[in-house]
């Protein structure tokens, strides 16, 4: 058996109640709304039915087949936005870095081109040249016909709603602006049993965990398909919907918790955590 998997991961209180997820699912289930993924490993054969379509971009469309991080992307927006149309644009491949943001811009102009609505991106961030050219290609989704919503993390263009964690946000020279909204990190619910064997073994010889992909069950790269997934249902309320208006509303219907970060001096208030019920209701009336 290569994967473990749960039909309803996010069902426990903690996470939907946090966003008021099933306050939203009362008015809309993202019908219709095309969602694209920038991603890499979907596994689209073990998944009939998830997919709406798909692009390759690397020119290792093998990519497409292969189990991993753009699956579990895929299977957390469909819990998110059930009805949604899930597009898997393979535009990742790991070790060829100067590539990144041109294949990414490549990723954006086939949304532009093909109607994609919003669009997701949870991989590392840009900075520097590379930074500006994202930025610009960005700009050039907003701009679309489609007014395509972005929900990338580690992004903080003034064209893409930015995601962060649900704990308090610290100033660093990576960010240049704080981010729009707070999103709880979601299970996964299709575990990969080798990612899970390889989980137990770090822990169980003390050594660290360096990404999201020693992690089988959660990871900071569910807030982009969560949020991604959050705009599908507003989108579906209002089609002409734009990102600035879906930013200013998520903001505005948002809320306060009390917050305890990575590390226990990181104690505070964590503002603008997503209520999503909320936010679809101010769409309806």
């Amino acid at each position: 058996m290569n994967t473990i998997e749960f039909t309803d991961a996010n069902s426990r209180d903690t996470y939907f109640s946090l966003h008021n997820i099933r306050g939203a699912h009362r008015l809309s289930l993202g019908e219709g709304v095309k969602v694209g993924i920038i991603d890499w490993l979907f596994a689209m054969d073990e998944h009939p039915g998830l997919y709406a379509g798909f692009a390759d971009i690397t020119g290792a469309p093998e990519q497409l087949q292969m189990s991993g991080h753009g699956e579990w992307m895929a299977v957390a927006l469909r819990e998110i936005a059930p009805k949604c149309k899930i597009f898997a644009i393979n535009a990742i491949t790991y070790g060829v870095e100067s590539d990144r943001a041109k294949l990414l811009t490549e990723a954006i102009e086939w949304a532009i081109e093909n109607g994609i609505e919003i669009l997701t991106y949870s991989h590392a961030a840009f900075f520097g040249g590379e930074k500006a050219i994202v930025s610009k290609a960005l700009k050039a989704a907003s701009a679309s016909a489609a007014g395509i919503i972005t929900t990338f993390i580690h992004c903080d263009s003034p064209h893409n709603i930015f995601p962060y964690a649900c704990y308090p946000f610290k100033q660093t020279a990576d960010f240049e602006r704080r981010p729009d909204v707070n999103i709880l990190h979601y299970d996964y619910n299709h575990l990969l049993t080798n990612v899970y064997e390889r989980y137990h073994t770090l822990i169980a010889e003390k050594k660290s965990i360096q990404s999201g992909d020693d992690i089988p069950y959660f990871s900071f790269s569910s807030m982009s398909a969560v949020l991604g997934g959050f705009a599908a249902l507003m989108k579906r309320v209002k089609r002409d919907l734009s990102a600035e208006e879906c930013r200013r509303i998520l903001i505005e219907t948002s809320y306060e918790i009390p917050a305890k970060g990575v590390n226990w001096y990181d104690v505070g208030e964590c503002d603008r955590v997503v209520d999503i019920g909320k936010a679809v209701t101010a769409l309806s009336t």
